[in-house]
């Protein structure tokens, strides 16, 4: 209380400083007065009488500090000093201050843009009531479908049966809300409208989804667990985006009827500015739709299969309840649902059963899939753009050093009058800290255009579709670290030149700023070059590590022709086709395109390379005992039109693709890959050989082609080709569960070399065919084969722009720190070449020193070169992380830009006339 009470009274007295002064002024010259008085009456001369009263009183200045001490805030009014000082100081050397605020705001501002990724993907939750309430089920995520009743590892996706009796039997929960892991797609044209259907992302909920997010609609109202029953209205809530974008926020849209799909839907309200769904994803969701108007739009409805996985859970805990005892709880009900449906269950499933489980995970960011996807490469780039910012720190600092040499003699006369070392410490501390400031103040802009940068490069965006709802804007946490940051940058900077400041002689103040008795700093400036040439050499090696595996994931051998083919994306769901009009639908399609001029073949297939499609099934060759529970026995397959293999360039090794001969009338055949047949023919001639997708089945399809292995799926890119297998669309099972695999989503054109195919060319022919079933995508497949590896090239080539910068950084601080050491040995080059020394011989001696700095930076960055290496992992796809070349090559990037750095001073130094460097010594 008492410390409380003297803060208080200091407080108010430094509030009227300026009275206090006044007040102390008065009391010494009074003082000084009634002395000097005594004085004269005592005989003295007027002069004398006073200067003896001065003597008697002591030293003014000295006794106006000790009161000073004593009352007001000392430490705020030194600062405020300092800081005022520090201003002046920088104002003086504007050429200094430019260069070092704009090499922070670099630095700052990169390290900053890649916070703002890391703050959005891997730290920010939903934008919902009391995330931290929320649990998912599943410790990963998974996509997009789980058949059978066994999953590995855990059940992370569940069916509508299932789904309904954890809903029911759970007591933790106070809602749990259910929704499709994979992403939908829907045709929408508002109700009379003439123009045709766009598409647009949307997403089937079950009816307590907002309820339990507690989100409540912008205007209208939200979906209910009543629009979530059998036979309830079709309803549906918009995206706020959408409405803005496309309806132009028109009152007259909630209440008024959408069809999507063919389908008509009341719209009943319009979801918040900020809600985006469940999840971070590219394309948020436009349209939300209960989950029981799934078998109204599909043609394939999951909803009522027992056995088909595709909801994601997410639920809100009610207060005092344990997570680990719903949990507990769950996993309970989900053995008792998996014993209700063992008569269904297949002799793997049942073995399969004792191991099944679920886990409860923490669900404020909602399902994050995206976190996994980009955690290891945000990671990544956060660790890199913090290793150029310790450059960027260790650069400023040999300038600030360099800068603090030029005050030595300042510096060394305030400590021989009796300035303390704190206080002198705190002078180019304080300067540190505004320069720092001042860089993070600019590095916010750099950082704002890095962010926006690399959301354009990471998250390419699609006419109509919304893009990633993150903002390049800054945020208050990402305000606070870059404030944070910012203050850290300048203590590291700060700190070398302000230890070097108490480090001054005060006997130096009497001696020419030439005949210091040592090179005060010298060891410091040192230091930083060989740290910075260390995590040079780091961020060089990582650069190149990720180049090279990035050149060699883009130009290996993907088994198929890229040059002169183009892919339309269409849907025909999205105009309501049912699967009896699919054939004709591909025939006409197929026509219309084909009599385009300038193009050579045309061929549709279910999902085209590397387009991020992909179907799977398990596997059962004729002929081959059964696989069992540990066994793989899984394929990935796709339909394809005949010519097929033609159009897109894949050859067929043996036997024959698939062609005009493969109707619905004749025998159901398959074309498969090199891996397929290694897979499960193992050395036998598959050609001939059969095999089904279903136990019981084994004979379904004939072997009649092998075609060379092929990439088609993006996952796994560092492993070898998986089975894969191929049937013609002119056999597709019309009546079998699964029609979703009828719907053909890409369209693969063969165009004649020199010929020009416009976009505008072939949405026409669709047109001619129907104009409303509309063409969402066209792109040449080299660059649908590059899309595939955007976030390799990301890193790869901010990874090298970090490195180019420590590499610049690291020559600038070379450079600096050998022409001053060449500045402190004039004397010395000069008596060296009065004895003979000739102008190589001085190049030689500046070089080596300089070197001699860099072979340090080596010998301690190796280590660190091969802890990067194995930390990049699996950016690498299979790459050595120790490749000598990349090491190599850094290592002479580096050692030519020491070189370079350090020539020029070291052929001034070489330029010295003896005479003159003697005479300045």
């Amino acid at each position: 209380m008492r410390t409380l009470r003297r803060f208080f009274k200091r407080l108010r007295s430094w509030a009227r400083t300026q009275q206090d002064e006044d007040r102390l002024q008065a009391e010494i010259e009074e003082h000084l007065a009634m002395q000097t008085a005594e004085n004269l009456r005592a005989g003295l001369s007027p002069t004398e009488a006073r200067r003896q009263a001065m003597l008697k009183f002591g030293g003014v200045e000295a006794i106006k500090e000790e009161y000073r001490a004593q009352r007001g805030l000392p430490f705020l009014e030194s600062l405020a000093q300092d800081t005022r000082q520090a201003f002046r100081r920088l104002r003086k050397a504007p050429a200094f201050t430019i260069s070092t605020v704009l090499t922070l705001a670099l630095g700052i501002g990169a390290t900053t843009s890649i916070f703002t990724l890391v703050h959005a993907v891997l730290l920010k939750s939903l934008p919902v009531a009391n995330p931290d309430e929320l649990y998912r089920l599943g410790k990963e995520s998974r996509c997009c479908y789980q058949g059978g009743y066994s999953q590995e590892k855990e059940f992370s996706l569940v069916s509508y049966d299932l789904y309904k009796y954890l809903r029911d039997n759970t007591k933790g929960f106070a809602e749990l809300a259910a929704f499709p892991a994979s992403e939908q797609l829907f045709g929408v044209r508002r109700s009379g409208s003439s123009q045709a259907a766009q598409s647009y992302p949307g997403e089937f909920v079950s009816g307590n989804y907002f309820n339990m997010f507690g989100i409540q609609a912008y205007t209208g109202r939200t979906l209910t667990a009543e629009d979530d029953q059998p036979g309830a209205p079709l309803v549906a809530v918009m995206s706020y985006r959408l409405w803005q974008q496309q309806y132009g926020l028109d009152p007259s849209v909630v209440g008024g009827v959408f069809n999507l799909n063919d389908k008509p839907f009341t719209v009943l309200g319009i979801t918040p500015p900020a809600f985006f769904g469940d999840a971070l994803r590219d394309t948020p969701p436009d349209f939300f739709l209960p989950l029981n108007a799934e078998p109204f739009v599909q043609v394939d409805a999951d909803l009522n299969k027992y056995d088909t996985h595709w909801l994601d859970l997410i639920g809100r805990i009610r207060p005092g309840a344990k997570p680990a005892s719903i949990e507990a709880e769950m996993r309970v009900e989900l053995k008792q649902w998996l014993r209700s449906h063992w008569g269904e269950m297949s002799a793997n499933d049942r073995a399969k059963f004792p191991n099944q489980t679920l886990y409860l995970n923490p669900g404020g960011a909602g399902i994050s899939s995206m976190r996994e996807q980009y955690e290891h490469w945000l990671q990544i780039l956060m660790i890199v753009s913090g290793f150029a910012l310790l450059i960027v720190c260790a650069n400023v600092a040999n300038l600030m050093l360099v800068r603090g040499m030029e005050r030595r003699r300042q510096i060394s006369v305030s400590m021989a009058l009796g300035a303390p070392a704190s206080r002198v410490m705190r002078q180019p501390f304080t300067e540190s800290i505004l320069l720092s400031l001042f860089g993070g103040a600019a590095g916010l802009v750099i950082a704002f255009a890095g962010t926006r940068l690399i959301l354009h490069f990471a998250f390419p965006t699609f006419a109509g579709f919304a893009g990633v709802p993150i903002s390049a804007s800054p945020s208050m946490p990402v305000l606070l670290f870059a404030f944070v940051i910012s203050l850290l940058t300048g203590v590291a900077f700060g700190i070398a030149p302000a230890w070097v400041a108490t480090r001054v002689d005060p006997i130096e103040a009497l001696r020419g700023a030439s005949r210091s008795s040592d090179r005060t700093g010298s060891f410091p400036r040192k230091t930083l070059v060989v740290f910075q040439a260390a995590l040079s050499l780091v961020l060089l090696s990582a650069s190149g590590l990720l180049t090279v595996a990035l050149h060699n994931l883009e130009n290996q051998d993907f088994g198929f022709e890229q040059d002169h083919r183009i892919v339309a994306a269409v849907n025909p769901r999205l105009a309501g086709y049912r699967t009896d009009q699919l054939s004709l639908l591909y025939r006409r399609i197929h026509d219309s395109i084909a009599s385009v001029p300038g193009v050579s073949s045309v061929a549709l297939c279910l999902y085209s390379p590397l387009s991020g499609g992909g179907w799977g099934t398990g596997v059962f060759v004729d002929g081959q005992p059964p696989p069992g529970p540990a066994d793989d026995y899984f394929a990935a397959w796709d339909r394809v039109t005949a010519g097929y293999f033609e159009v897109i360039g894949n050859p067929i090794l043996r036997g024959r693709g698939i062609s005009e001969q493969d109707t619905a009338t004749s025998r159901n055949v398959a074309v498969i890959n090199e891996a397929f047949s290694r897979k499960f023919f193992k050395n036998e001639d598959p050609i001939g050989k059969h095999f089904g997708r279903e136990a019981g089945a084994s004979r379904q399809f004939e072997v009649v082609g092998v075609a060379k292995d092929a990439r088609y799926l993006p996952d796994n890119l560092d492993k070898p080709v998986g089975a894969f297998f191929f049937l013609p669309e002119a056999q597709a099972e019309y009546a079998r569960r699964n029609q979703g695999a009828l719907f053909f989503h890409d369209i693969v054109i063969f165009a004649q070399p020199g010929a020009s195919l416009s976009a505008a060319r072939l949405r026409e022919a669709m047109a001619s065919v129907d104009p409303n079933l509309p063409i969402i995508s066209t792109r040449n497949l080299r660059e649908q084969v590059a899309g595939q590896f955007n976030q390799q090239r990301l890193i790869a080539r901010l990874t090298s722009f970090f490195g180019v910068l420590s590499l610049v950084l690291a020559s600038i601080g070379l450079y600096g720190v050998t022409a001053y050491n060449a500045g402190l040995r004039v004397g010395e080059i000069g008596v060296r070449m009065a004895l003979g020394a000739d102008r190589g011989h001085i190049v030689t001696l500046v070089l080596r020193s300089a070197l001699m700095l860099i072979v340090l930076g080596l010998i301690i960055g190796f280590p660190l070169t091969f802890a990067a290496g194995k930390f990049l992992g699996s950016q690498l796809y299979g790459m050595n992380p120790y490749n000598p070349v990349v090491t190599v090559a850094a290592v002479l990037a580096l050692g030519l830009s020491a070189i370079l750095a350090s020539l020029i001073p070291a052929f001034r130094a070489s330029l010295i006339s003896p005479l003159d460097a003697l005479r300045a010594e």
